[in-house]
């Protein structure tokens, strides 16, 4: 599975040479003065914590799917659903009958078909805004019918998100139950974890958990927009960066109605915490490159930086739509 970036990890000769002179000159003296200022907030597993296997399970479907970049994964997916579908079509007819849907198999053969051809082109770049378009995480959307519930479990091959069904009439005998285990199969015949797709009745789900949660209507659930700013801190070589930034940024007028936050703690804990605690902007300073290409599709921001400081973004108010954010992404020596 590639692992290619929306952005290329790499540092010039003349910051390395900037870096080294600050950490001779200042290594004490400023780190004196900061920790005096704030507290670095060290972020580790909570034990104490409680996430639902089944939340939990689809984030790490969404992950592992997001970052692989193949251009026609999704296409091929979808081509190989509907194949299996045709296979099958005896079975789900007889299904669609006993449970007298209001839908029939080549209606859903078709719903495969069409949602091939509006395959969302995740993660490019508007020329306007700058922002990439990257997929959410995992998103629960409600259903009352089996139309509803097929076309949204087809959202998570296509947008690369992990949707979870949240049905109104659950059933794990119907229509759409078999449609479910048609889709994961052919998922991991492609190697994707099937738990990107999964169907539940809402009362069994943590909803507060979830990413983003869309209504019969189609209305996503209102969020409060976060007035928080987390600097990360993933090499002990970056602490005069990490140190310098949280000074600008409280000593700025643009950022003072929010709270600067430095954490540090090992990388999977981290993203874990930010999953948790949503943020108008995240900046990572790091110098691996698969850890910075994951940061950059995983944390739920509408702005993402790494190593670059944070740069003056619009806030939370961006362009976006239920399946997407609108991600300001940048990264230092590539833009």
């Amino acid at each position: 599975m590639a692992e290619q970036g929306l952005v290329v990890v790499k540092e010039n000769f003349l910051a390395r040479i900037t870096k080294t002179i600050k950490r001779f000159f200042f290594k004490g003296k400023m780190r004196d003065v900061l920790e005096n200022k704030r507290n670095v907030q060290f972020v580790e597993f909570d034990n104490n914590e409680f996430v639902q296997k089944e939340i939990d399970d689809a984030r790490r479907a969404f992950r592992k799917y997001v970052i692989n970049n193949s251009n026609n994964l999704s296409a091929d997916v979808l081509s190989f659903i509907a194949e299996k579908i045709e296979e099958n079509h005896e079975e789900i007819a007889k299904l669609i009958e006993i449970n007298n849907d209001d839908i029939t198999y080549r209606e859903i053969l078709g719903m495969v078909l069409d949602e091939k051809e509006y395959i969302s082109n995740f993660k490019k770049k508007d020329a306007k805004t700058s922002r990439f378009k990257v997929p959410i995480g995992v998103v629960g959307i409600e259903c009352q019918n089996v139309r509803d519930s097929i076309s949204s479990m087809l959202k998570a091959v296509s947008t690369r998100n992990s949707i979870i069904v949240l049905h109104k009439n659950y059933n794990k005998y119907s229509t759409e139950a078999l449609i479910l285990l048609i889709m994961k199969e052919c998922l991991k015949n492609y190697y994707i974890d099937d738990n990107i797709i999964q169907m539940f009745a809402e009362e069994e789900i943590d909803l507060s958990k979830l990413d983003k949660i869309i209504r019969i209507d189609g209305k996503a659930t209102a969020e409060e927009s976060p007035k928080t700013i987390y600097i990360y801190q993933e090499n002990e070589e970056f602490q005069n960066d990490v140190e310098n930034e949280v000074e600008r940024l409280q000593n700025n007028d643009l950022y003072k109605s929010y709270e600067i936050k430095p954490i540090r703690g090992t990388f999977g804990d981290v993203v874990n915490y930010l999953s948790n605690n949503k943020a108008s902007a995240v900046c990572m300073y790091t110098n691996n490159t698969q850890k910075a290409y994951k940061f950059i599709n995983w944390i739920d921001s509408p702005n993402v930086f790494v190593n670059t400081g944070i740069k003056k973004f619009n806030g939370v108010q961006c362009e976006s739509n239920n399946y997407f954010n609108s991600k300001f992404v940048l990264h230092e020596d590539v833009f």
